[in-house]
């Protein structure tokens, strides 16, 4: 089973374990429910960037940007009382790299208590040291000698003290929407964030005649990844 099944199966399974619930002594409030706790969870990140040629006369199926990675997280998140409050977390994207893929985030959030559940959106910053999935070099040699490549790859818009040198990391917002559960003194959570992304598209073309063509372009896109997490209350 897949993570993305695997977080399927959770959002499911989430619905009937919150109908069985039954609170514990002391933990009957009439008021609404307050409280900080610790979250770990996982991620899975998978879809296509956008792709429109730059150079006019390139075939729009010519290049795609493919992206497939977990992540794991950790995080601190304090309720106000209902579903208000705020998060500070650390995620590690692409286990299989250390260099990269450090990412904090801080957030606020609020929401509705449907009863079986709570519906939690929220919004907030992330920065640090973008995975190297999202940077891909992908070339095509045609039979005229022709070769293009177009190389694709996050804005660094931050600095990352103690890391590479000035702007190697990414500043961006993102909006999130989960489903939460909180009996007792734990917490489960399935949900999707949305992070609005900058990228930048480098093309270009070299001739047989060593006949050099370039073009660039920028734009931000929408890189959604399922997540889900398991909290205890800490106070």
């Amino acid at each position: 089973m897949n993570v993305t099944r695997a977080l399927a199966l959770s959002f499911c399974l989430l619905l009937p374990a919150s109908l069985s619930a039954q609170p514990l002594e002391g933990d009957l409030d009439s008021g609404p429910k307050t409280g900080t706790y610790l979250k770990a969870g996982v991620a899975h990140w998978q879809g296509d960037l956008e792709n429109k040629p730059i150079l006019a006369d390139w075939s729009p199926d010519l290049f795609g940007v493919n992206y497939n990675l977990s992540s794991v997280a950790v995080a601190i998140e304090h309720y106000f009382g209902g579903v208000a409050g705020f998060s500070v977390g650390y995620r590690k994207d692409a286990l299989g790299y250390m260099d990269a893929g450090h990412m904090f985030s801080a957030s606020l959030f609020g929401g509705a208590d449907l009863k079986v559940v709570a519906l939690k959106v929220g919004g907030g910053l992330e920065w640090g040291m973008p995975s190297l999935n999202f940077d891909v070099t992908e070339l095509e040699a045609n039979r005229d000698g022709t070769v293009r490549y177009r190389h694709t790859y996050p804005q660094r818009n931050a600095d990352v003290p103690f890391v590479g040198t000035k702007t190697d990391g990414a500043l961006y917002p993102f909006i999130e929407v989960s489903a939460v559960q909180r009996p007792s003194v734990f917490l489960f959570e399935v949900g999707v964030r949305f992070n609005i992304m900058g990228f930048h598209f480098d093309d270009y073309e070299v001739t047989v005649r060593d006949e050099v063509r370039y073009a660039f372009a920028r734009k931000r896109a929408l890189v959604p990844y399922l997540f889900a997490n398991f909290g205890i209350r800490m106070s």
